[in-house]
């Protein structure tokens, strides 16, 4: 193998993190709320997902779904909140402050960093709805984040290439770029035609709960009524086949 390749997958649970040591992962976000875009998890699941998964956990600390312009409580959950995941054993934490405008919030991410004893900081896709992402990108590299997750203001890595590799230019090793948008049509692309060195993937699959089979009527939730019986875990097999074409791409 030629040079480092840096994989992190997804997770949304404890067991999604034994799942991801046995993939063969690097590391691990972990979020709840998966369905939304990644939420906080819970400080039970981030010590057990750092004592059983025994990879670098990276937390995600995002209070709501909806956007990233947080109000004063929220962002004190954010604090309280991540003070607890590092306790728990989280490596790092993950997140994202942006103003109404959509640029970022550097005295609102500075105020949190400073506040949070942590030993790496990760600004997510938050990044990709700043209108000035040169300007972004040095105000995150000024705050002292250790890197940054990006698919270059975009959809899919094919709709951000062009930017993604303009934003490794201009870092120029100051901050690192983490690249979703990984599939099994592109992985070589990204990691042996660009070089890009750190991927973030996963792909979940549908599991069933039996516990609701005797009154399947029942839901909790007009978003789950008819899918009350189902969950959802990461998609090991997928993981491990696309691990394999990435580092078969370096």
């Amino acid at each position: 193998m030629g040079k480092s390749l840096i994989i992190e997958l997804l997770a949304g649970s404890a067991d999604d993190c034994l799942a991801a040591r046995r993939v063969g992962a690097d590391r691990v976000e972990l979020n709840s709320g998966l369905s939304v875009g990644g939420l906080t998890p819970t400080v039970g699941t981030t010590r057990l997902a750092k004592e059983k998964g025994g990879l670098p956990v990276m937390a995600m600390l995002r209070p709501r779904a909806g956007g990233f312009c947080y109000s004063p409580l929220e962002r004190e959950t954010m604090a309280l909140d991540g003070r607890e995941l590092v306790e728990a054993g989280a490596d790092g934490l993950v997140f994202g402050i942006l103003r109404s405008d959509g640029s970022v919030d550097e005295l609102a991410c500075s105020a949190l960093m400073a506040a949070v004893p942590c030993r790496e900081w990760v600004f997510h896709r938050a990044f990709d709805l700043v209108p000035e992402p040169f300007e972004a990108l040095e105000t995150l590299i000024a705050l002292g984040f250790r890197r940054v997750l990006t698919k270059g203001q975009a959809n899919s890595f094919e709709e951000g290439e062009a930017l993604l590799l303009e934003l490794r230019e201009k870092a120029a090793g100051r901050i690192e770029i983490l690249v979703p948008g990984v599939r099994p049509h592109n992985v070589r692309r990204i990691v042996r035609t660009d070089g890009f060195d750190q991927i973030h993937l996963g792909r979940f699959a549908e599991r069933v709960d039996p516990s609701n089979s005797a009154r399947p009527e029942i839901y909790f939730g007009a978003a789950t009524k008819g899918r009350e019986h189902l969950y959802e875990a990461l998609d090991e097999g997928y993981a491990r086949s696309l691990r394999e074409l990435a580092l078969a791409g370096c």
